[in-house]
């Protein structure tokens, strides 16, 4: 039988970007919460996983696993997350799938022919990216330059920018190759949906869950880290 057509409970956090969103499923029941609250996020985390969960009538021993986003994205939000799941999946031995930020954020253009690029303004004139070229990634997810996505681009094929920062990537990527057909699709959060299928796909492979010493994808040292090592 179709991973999809079996019914899972699943839990899915994504605390990667300045908007959170969790949600629960039970079968065909959903119930999805999105947060854009600033610094107060951190103290309202685990009090939506326990929302979402009742909303949705499911305990967390009942889950089948947890989805999360695993990064790039903003290092508090990324660490939050993370000890939110790890915490259930400890308490009760959920396994636990770790999904890259940048690709769910691409995800639902996969079927478009056409080139997509997934951003987050990684600042310092930096980029998070990730590119795809009808639906085949072509560069993985990595702190990089507008310059370094062109030279993994098609001049000839359109391209469509997409995720939280997708304007401000565009507008560069213009400037830089006037010649390139670019339109954008701004996402400021991941769609539970997306993160409930590529789960799902994963657990289809047989790709093994997240193990325990593993954590968020930073792609980028923290500047606290940049400090001390500058010392």
């Amino acid at each position: 039988m179709a991973l999809w057509r079996i019914k899972l409970k699943a839990l899915a956090v994504d605390c990667a970007a300045s908007k959170i969103t969790i949600s629960a499923k039970n079968n065909d029941n959903k119930a999805s919460l999105i947060l854009d609250i600033g610094p107060k996020q951190s103290q309202e985390l685990l009090p939506a996983i326990d929302f979402v969960l009742s909303k949705a009538s499911l305990k967390p021993a009942e889950l089948d696993y947890i989805t999360i986003c695993k990064g790039p994205g903003t290092f508090t939000g990324l660490r939050l997350a993370f000890s939110a799941v790890k915490a259930i999946s400890l308490a009760f031995g959920t396994d636990i799938y770790a999904v890259p930020t940048l690709d769910c954020y691409a995800y639902p253009l996969k079927d478009i022919k056409a080139q997509v690029v997934a951003t987050i303004d990684a600042k310092k004139e930096q980029f998070f990216a990730t590119v795809y070229k009808d639906g085949n990634k072509v560069m993985d997810s990595k702190d990089t330059s507008i310059e370094e996505v062109i030279g993994h681009l098609d001049k000839n094929y359109p391209v469509i920018c997409t995720g939280p920062d997708c304007k401000l990537f565009a507008a560069q990527l213009k400037d830089k190759c006037p010649s390139l057909t670019i339109s954008t699709l701004v996402s400021d959060c991941v769609s539970s949906d997306c993160l409930y299928e590529m789960a799902e796909d994963m657990i289809a492979k047989k790709i093994e869950p997240l193990k325990d010493f593993e954590g968020p994808e930073y792609l980028r040292k923290s500047e606290a880290e940049l400090a001390l090592e500058n010392k």
